[in-house]
């Protein structure tokens, strides 16, 4: 079975309703996780996808936040706030799907490093490591975390080290933090396939995406018992030319299971 998951930070799914609805049947996605949905809960606009066969779970707030997933196949099980430290701001979504788990996660901003919602991002982190040290294991387990988390990871996610040392979305503290939660036995499905510098985030301002100013901070993460069933991952940087786009792309994996 072919399984084609993608994440999204859409930046308000009403805002962009037209661009996903585009965007899912030009590449007959299976499973899509969306970020930064903000719309409550009653204001969802779960028939549009009902009406394309899909499968809804969604977990949002007015005007912030938010992550919904969407899938072709029926979700085995759904829980929010997994992580338990979100504070009120919804922010994860876990649903399983055949025999793979899926935890879809728009991780805190952080604002600056001197303030309490940069430690925020930190405890997030940190808590989001110790459940899946609790709940998975990565050589039996077919787990996949997807998400915005808000973080560059490596020097190569970034358009210029030098510009973003010690500033939110690339500080040390943040990418510490990171590398803790990747090393719980994480494998980076787009580094298995491409090697150079690509991003998933630019600015609106400053022409960004134009002069490709961005930050790689969107990822499909997979256990060690998915990584010989990933057979493509890629960013979709055609998404941001259209009009009114998000400022993130789509970012896409294929799995043969």
């Amino acid at each position: 079975m072919k399984l084609t998951v993608a994440t999204w930070n859409v930046n308000s799914i009403r805002a962009r309703i037209k661009n996903i609805e585009t965007f899912l049947k030009k590449n007959e996605i299976d499973v899509l996780c969306m970020q930064e949905t903000k719309v409550e809960d009653a204001l969802f606009p779960k028939d549009i996808f009902k009406d394309m066969n899909y499968n809804v779970a969604f977990f949002g707030q007015k005007r912030f936040n938010g992550v919904a997933t969407i899938a072709k196949l029926p979700f085995k099980k759904i829980e929010t706030n997994i992580v338990g430290n979100e504070k009120n701001q919804k922010r994860t979504i876990l649903t399983k799907i055949d025999n793979i788990t899926i935890i879809n996660s728009y991780f805190p901003n952080g604002q600056s490093p001197d303030s309490e919602n940069f430690q925020y991002k930190l405890d997030f982190i940190k808590g989001f490591r110790e459940y899946l040290d609790d709940n998975f294991d990565t050589n039996k387990d077919n787990l996949i975390i997807v998400g915005d988390f808000n973080v560059a990871k490596d020097e190569i996610d970034v358009y210029d080290t030098e510009a973003m040392e010690g500033k939110i979305g690339f500080h040390k503290d943040e990418r510490k933090a990171l590398q803790y939660l990747y090393e719980w036995g994480f494998i980076d499905a787009f580094r298995m396939f491409k090697k150079d510098k690509a991003f998933s985030w630019w600015d609106y301002r400053a022409l960004s995406f134009r002069r490709n100013i961005g930050l790689r901070i969107d990822y499909i993460w997979i256990s060690k018992a998915l990584k010989d069933k990933c057979v493509k991952c890629y960013i979709d940087r055609d998404e941001r030319k259209k009009e009114k786009p998000s400022d993130h792309a789509p970012v896409v994996a294929t799995f043969e299971l």
